[in-house]
C-alpha cells in the first residue's frame, strides 16, 4: 500500500482522536505497544484484568505446576524453584529458575495480569515455531493462583540492540572471532532471525515485533529471536480486531492504517527497520512526538545511504521498508538471501567501495583530471573495479562503480584529446550514453581538422623549404663556376705574358662551357634540384640568371660591339644579379656587385686590358657567387 501525506494526516486523525490520544503526547520510540496500551484500544471489547470466569477459563485446561518461592509462593518443595528476576516487561515478569530433577537452570515467564491470555498465546505460538532460532518452551501450566506460568530455556548474553549501541560490550570479541567484524556479526545474526520468521511464515504467524531488542545472541553466538506476545497467526480470526501493536521506531505503514491486514511481508518491513539500525545506528522512525512517529511510518520515504554503506545493503533496506508491500522482498527467505549474496561477495563489494573512495574527488571535480593524481586514482579504481567484476559481474553496485570509472576515464581522455582511448572505454559503461559519443566525435572531427591543417601547412612549409637539394645546388653552380674560373685564371696569365688577345670566340667558348655545367648538373640532380616549389623557383631562376650572360653576350657580338663593350654590358647585367642575391640570399653578393660594376666600367674605359680586366672580373664574381651559396647553406642548415 501507498499512502500520501494527506492519507497519513486523516489515519493519524481519526485514530488519534478514536484513541483520545492528543497530537503531542511523546513518542516511545522502542516500547512496544502491547494489546492492553491505550492506543492499541479500538472497537474489540478490551480485556477486562482479573475478570474470574476469563481466568478459569484460561486456567481450566492447564496442567497444575508447582513453584516453590519464599517470597511469591507457599506450599510444599517442588521441581522448580524460583531464585532472582530476570527482567519485566509490558505482559509479564520473568524469574530464573532451578530445576531440580534435570539439574539445569530454566526461565518461568509468568503475566502481571491474572487472565494471562496473551502468555498462553505467546507459548503456544513459540511451541508452533519449533525452530533453533526461537526459544524452547520447556512446558506451560498453572500456578497456585491459578494464573499460566511459562517454562522455557535459560539464555546467558545480550541484545542485538546492546551490541549495537555499545562497541565495547564483552559479547562483542567471541562474536568478532567468528565473524571478523562487526557489520558481518550483525548482518549473519539477522539472516538467521530471518530464518526463524521464514519457519513462522510458512506456520501462518506474523511476529509484528522484530526489532534490535528482542534478538538475544547467548554466549555461544546462538541467536534467538524474543517476545512473541504480539505475534499474529494468520489463519485465525484476531480476538482483538483493529488494535494497534507494535514498537513505533520500527512500524510497518500497514500495522498502523490496517492493522488487520498484516502478513509476511509485515515482517520483512521490520527486517528492513532492523537492518537501517544496523546500518546506522539509528531507529527507522525517529519523530519526536507519537503523531509524527507514526507519519514517518505511514510515508516510509526512501532514506540516503551515505557512501559507507554498501549499495546492496542500502538498496535492500529501502526495499523492505517500502510504504509499498509490493516492492518489498516476498518473504523472509528472499530478504536472507539478499543477506547471504551481500555475504559471498563482501569482498568485491569491499574493493567496490575502495574504488569509489578513490574516485570521490574526481566525481566532485576538486582534482583534474590530468592530474598525476588524478590518473593514479583512475588506475586504482580500474584495477579494483576490474578485480570486483571478475569476482561479482552480476552486481548492481559493480556496475555503477563500473560507469562511474568509465566516465571518469573517458572525460579524462577526452581532456587529453585521445578519442581512441575514450572510445575504448565506452565499452566499459553498462548502458549506451549518446552524450558522450557525441563529444567523442565532435572530438575526432576535431582533430581530423586539425591534422589537415598541420598536413597543409607542412606541405607549404616543405614547398617553401629552400633547404631541400641546397648541396645539389651549390655543387652545380661550383661545377659552372670553376672551369669558368680556370679559363678566367688561363687568360690573366696568358694576357700578362702576352699572349692572345680577348676576342668574340673566346667569349663564346667560356659561356658554352658554363651553360654545359650548368644543364648537365641540374639534369644529373634534378630529383633534388626541383624537389618543391621553392627549390624549382630557384633553380628556374639560377638558370635563367646563367642563360642570361651568353645571350647578352650574344646579342652584343650580333650587333658588333667589341669583345670589351661586350663583356662591360654583361657585367652590368651582373651588377644587378648581384644586388639581388645580396638582397634574396646573403649579404656578400654586395662585393660582388661593388667588383662587376667596377669591372664594367673598367672594360669600357680600358680595352687594351680587356682580356685581363674580364679575367680578374669573372675571378671575383665567381668566388662571389660559391661564397654565398655556401653562406646560405650554412645560414640554412643552422635554422
Amino acid at each position: 500500500m501507498t499512502t500520501t501525506p494527506i492519507d497519513a494526516s486523516e489515519i493519524l486523525d481519526r485514530l488519534f482522536e478514536t484513541q483520545g490520544i492528543e497530537r503531542d503526547q511523546p513518542a516511545r520510540l522502542e516500547a512496544t505497544i502491547r494489546h492492553g496500551d491505550p492506543l492499541a484500544r479500538a472497537s474489540a471489547k478490551p480485556t477486562i484484568e482479573g475478570d474470574r470466569e476469563s481466568k478459569n477459563r484460561t486456567a481450566s485446561f492447564l496442567p497444575s505446576i508447582t513453584i516453590s518461592d519464599a517470597s511469591l509462593e507457599t506450599g510444599p518443595p517442588s521441581d522448580l524453584h524460583v531464585s532472582t528476576l530476570l527482567g519485566q516487561g509490558g505482559m509479564g515478569v520473568v524469574h530464573l529458575a532451578s530445576q531440580a530433577s534435570l539439574d539445569r537452570s530454566v526461565a518461568i515467564k509468568r503475566p502481571l495480569a491474572v487472565s494471562g491470555e496473551a502468555l498462553v498465546e505467546e507459548a503456544r505460538t513459540m511451541a508452533r515455531v519449533e525452530h533453533p532460532n526461537v526459544l524452547p518452551v520447556y512446558a506451560l501450566g498453572r500456578d497456585a493462583n491459578q494464573r499460566p506460568v511459562l517454562v522455557m530455556k535459560r539464555i546467558e548474553g545480550a541484545s542485538l540492540r546492546d551490541l549495537l549501541r555499545d562497541d565495547a560490550h564483552p559479547a562483542w570479541p567471541p562474536l568478532l572471532v567468528r565473524w571478523g567484524d562487526r557489520e558481518r556479526a550483525c548482518l549473519g545474526i539477522l539472516g538467521e532471525v530471518a530464518d526463524a520468521l521464514e519457519l513462522a511464515h510458512a506456520r501462518g504467524i506474523v511476529h509484528r515485533d522484530v526489532k534490535p531488542e528482542n534478538v538475544m545472541i547467548g554466549e555461544f553466538g546462538e541467536v534467538y529471536l524474543l517476545d512473541w506476545g504480539i505475534a499474529r497467526r494468520t489463519d485465525a480470526r484476531p480476538n482483538t480486531v483493529g488494535k494497534v501493536v507494535g514498537t513505533p521506531g520500527y512500524m510497518a505503514p500497514e500495522m498502523v492504517a490496517a492493522p488487520d491486514d498484516v502478513d509476511a511481508r509485515t515482517d520483512v518491513y521490520l527486517l528492513g527497520a532492523t537492518l537501517h539500525e544496523i546500518l546506522t545506528k539509528t531507529l527507522r522512525h525517529t519523530g519526536k512526538t507519537l503523531y509524527e512517529t507514526l507519519s514517518l511510518a505511514l510515508l516510509s520515504d526512501p532514506i540516503a545511504y551515505g557512501p559507507e554503506v554498501p549499495d546492496d545493503l542500502a538498496a535492500l533496506a529501502n526495499a523492505s521498508t517500502s510504504a509499498s508491500k509490493d516492492a518489498r522482498p516476498s518473504g523472509a527467505a528472499a530478504f536472507r538471501r539478499a543477506l547471504r549474496d551481500h555475504d559471498r561477495h563482501r569482498e568485491a563489494l569491499g574493493l567496490v567501495r575502495d574504488a569509489k573512495a578513490a574516485l570521490a574527488p574526481l566525481l566532485d571535480g576538486t582534482t583534474a583530471l590530468v592530474d598525476p593524481a588524478a590518473q593514479r586514482r583512475l588506475s586504482e579504481a580500474g584495477a579494483a573495479i576490474g578485480a570486483a567484476r571478475r569476482a561479482y559481474p552480476e552486481g548492481p553496485s559493480v556496475a555503477v562503480a563500473g560507469d562511474e570509472h568509465a566516465v571518469l576515464s573517458i572525460e579524462r581522455d577526452l581532456a587529453l584529446e585521445s578519442p581512441t582511448a575514450a572510445r575504448a572505454h565506452l565499452c566499459e559503461l553498462s548502458g549506451p550514453r549518446p552524450d558522450l559519443v557525441r563529444r567523442i566525435d565532435e572530438l575526432e572531427s576535431e582533430l581530423a581538422s586539425a591534422r589537415a591543417s598541420e598536413a597543409a601547412l607542412a606541405s607549404a612549409r616543405a614547398e617553401a623549404d629552400t633547404a631541400s637539394g641546397l648541396r645539389t645546388r651549390v655543387f652545380v653552380l661550383v661545377g659552372a663556376l670553376a672551369p669558368v674560373g680556370i679559363v678566367s685564371t688561363l687568360l690573366a696569365t696568358t694576357s700578362l705574358g702576352g699572349g692572345h688577345e680577348l676576342t668574340h670566340a673566346r667569349i663564346q667558348t667560356t659561356d658554352a662551357i658554363m651553360m654545359s655545367v650548368v644543364f648537365v648538373g641540374l639534369l644529373m640532380g634534378r630529383e633534388r634540384v626541383f624537389a618543391n616549389r621553392a627549390n624549382r623557383a630557384l633553380s628556374w631562376s639560377a638558370l635563367a640568371s646563367f642563360t642570361c650572360v651568353p645571350m647578352s653576350n650574344a646579342f652584343g657580338i650580333m650587333l658588333g660591339d667589341p669583345p670589351n663593350v661586350v663583356l662591360a654590358h654583361t657585367y652590368v647585367m651582373v651588377v644587378a644579379l648581384m644586388l639581388t642575391g645580396a638582397a634574396l640570399i646573403h649579404p656578400i653578393f654586395t662585393v660582388g656587385a661593388a667588383t662587376s660594376l667596377v669591372t664594367s666600367f673598367l672594360l669600357a674605359r680600358y680595352p687594351e686590358h680587356a682580356e685581363l680586366l674580364a679575367a680578374v672580373g669573372m675571378l671575383a664574381a665567381s668566388a662571389t657567387l660559391i661564397g654565398g651559396a655556401i653562406g646560405n647553406a650554412r645560414r640554412s642548415a643552422t635554422g
